[in-house]
């Protein structure tokens, strides 16, 4: 944070012979309401809806912002940590440990949704004595965030102090909200997700703001901050496109006099500069060969974006080039949909994606052109008896599952009666078939810790794994996945003349025949768990269940299936 202070002489000057942005008319205070949130907290979209039409009914007058807190706020999985330190902070400074809950302008103890609006309204009729004006500038070129405020004092205050606080919001970020259906169903993204709003980001001036130490009637104070902008914030995407500024003036950690939204403006410097945001591919399910893989891309330059090249690779394989064309304007978003990707898939996929040549030109920032995804290939289990264990958190009536074979339900679990570890369920899967099993939870918020559940195939190898500590984190109402049944046991025969892997089942070692140059073997959530040019993978330390090999030979990269069972 860079703080500036202009000298008195200044001052004086400036408010003799200049025009000041902040107003020096004595105004009703303005209202901050923050309102404490969570992704599992099934009455907040409601709390959001009450928010936004208090905002809306007082234009310019009330400022919302969105603090994710509390145990409604932990994470499920990656890119779903939407808590920062500052927020945490405030919400054990008022030990507030329900959701939605909201303080107006701090003057009191969080209050339910209800009394938002009388609060609100008693508030706006107040007099203030400070007035606040603030600009935010956002360089694209250096990801730099500026924020000028000027601050005047009107009236006469009892305390000696008060404190500039600057907060960062950002607007449309997607990810996971319990109850959004049911309370705030335009709010819900077409892929299901819940589009977050007025979520903070970060406080420029620290928890609780940077010190005024003059407050006297008639005193005038200029203040400049700057923020680099980070990629990420706890694994959450900054999107500089998407942000929106508050200050507000505070007594202290309570009694906000007044606030505003900062006047933003977004600079590019760049001719050319493309920014890559954000990429997806579908899962492939039941012996489908071809992904479509999703790109979405900013034209961060000062011209039109009216030509690009996309570059992706699967699983390290061969880089393909899809060309663009359109016209982007400065800070426009443009999503590309490339079909039916020709793919062997393994049971997890990498893709990694790149954007070059804005207009046939050299992109002059590169920091933003490359990232990578993942999606997930059919585990293919042997036939047989398959098992299914659930372990429940302290709510197991919530807890049900179902497992079906070709979209008919064949097994079902649940609701239980017991926290912990639940009796072992069976079923028998054959040969050529799809199965879908899907894991719910009736109140929204997963099963939470210590809970989780696995499904395992007859070899006793990890086809499912979810709930707490999974590879994929938690869920909230129902998380499904896919599994598809061998239509022909493995053996060697399957193998092509110029490899061979033996012996399939594997007890102690993987044998190799034939010309390659490197070898990896991959478990079903797709980890690397062995690498090498030996032709001897000693399987002392696997665990059974299937593997993916993949052997890069002279030619091309040959992928294989081999079961460990010890």
């Amino acid at each position: 944070m860079k703080k500036i202070l202009l000298s008195a002489f200044v001052l004086v000057s400036f408010l003799t012979f200049a025009q000041t942005n902040v107003s020096t008319t004595p105004e009703n205070k303005n209202v901050v309401l923050e309102e404490f949130t969570g992704i599992s907290c099934g009455y907040c979209p409601d709390g959001h809806v009450v928010a936004q039409g208090i905002k809306d009914n007082n234009p310019g007058d009330v400022m919302l912002i969105n603090i994710h807190a509390t145990s409604f706020a932990n994470p499920q999985g990656p890119g779903t940590d939407f808590r920062t330190t500052e927020g945490t902070a405030i919400n054990a400074y008022w030990q507030n440990g329900s959701a939605p809950m909201g303080t107006i302008n701090r003057n009191a103890s969080p209050m339910g949704r209800g009394s938002w609006a009388g609060a609100v309204s008693a508030e706006l009729s107040q007099p203030s004595p400070v007035n606040v004006w603030s600009e935010a500038i956002i360089d694209m070129g250096t990801n730099t965030l500026t924020v000028n405020v000027e601050v005047y004092y009107t009236g006469s205050q009892t305390v000696t102090s008060n404190k500039i606080n600057v907060a960062v919001l950002q607007n449309n970020i997607e990810g996971p909200q319990s109850g959004a259906t049911t309370y705030n169903p335009a709010a819900v993204l077409a892929n299901g997700n819940y589009n977050h709003t007025h979520m903070l980001r970060h406080l420029i001036t620290g928890t609780w703001g940077d010190d005024i130490t003059n407050v006297s009637q008639g005193h005038y104070e200029t203040r400049t901050y700057t923020w680099n902008i980070p990629s990420d914030i706890n694994g959450v995407d900054v999107d500089p496109t998407n942000l929106e500024i508050i200050t507000f003036i505070a007594e202290g950690q309570q009694n906000i006099l007044t606030g505003d939204y900062a006047n933003t403006s977004i600079v590019f410097p760049n001719a050319y500069d493309a920014n890559l945001t954000n990429t997806t591919a579908t899962d492939i399910m039941c012996a489908s060969s071809g992904t479509d893989l999703e790109v979405t891309f900013k034209n961060y330059g000062n011209i039109a974006l009216t030509s690009l090249d996309i570059n992706y690779s699967i699983n390290g394989g061969t880089t393909t080039t899809y060309p663009w064309t359109g016209n982007l304007t400065s800070g426009g978003t443009e999503t590309v949909t490339i079909s039916q990707i020709s793919v062997t898939p393994i049971n997890t996929n990498n893709v990694d994606v790149s954007i070059s040549n804005p207009n046939g030109n050299t992109d002059q920032n590169v920091a933003n052109n490359d990232m990578s995804t993942t999606f997930s290939g059919m585990y293919e289990a042997p036939n047989g008896q398959i098992s299914i264990d659930v372990t429940t958190d302290n709510y197991p009536s919530e807890t049900t599952w179902e497992l079906k074979e070709n979209g008919v339900i064949i097994a079902t679990g649940g609701p239980y009666s017991s926290t912990g570890p639940q009796s072992t369920s069976y079923a028998t899967i054959t040969s050529g078939n799809c199965y879908t099993f899907v894991m719910k939870d009736s109140y929204g918020d997963g099963i939470l810790a210590p809970g989780n559940y696995k499904v395992k195939d007859v070899n006793n190898g990890t086809i499912i794994w979810g709930g707490t500590n999974s590879p994929a984190g938690n869920f909230t109402t129902e998380e499904t996945s896919y599994f598809e049944t061998e239509s022909t046991s493995v053996s060697v025969e399957e193998f092509n003349s110029e490899i061979s892997i033996y012996p399939n089942p594997a007890k102690d070692n993987i044998y190799v025949n034939g010309e390659f140059d490197k070898i990896k073997l991959y478990n079903v959530f797709g980890k690397l768990v062995f690498e090498g040019t030996d032709n001897v993978i000693n399987t002392k330390n696997l665990s059974n269940g299937i593997y993916i090999v993949n052997l890069n030979t002279k030619d091309n990269m040959v992928t294989k299936k081999v079961t460990i069972s010890k």
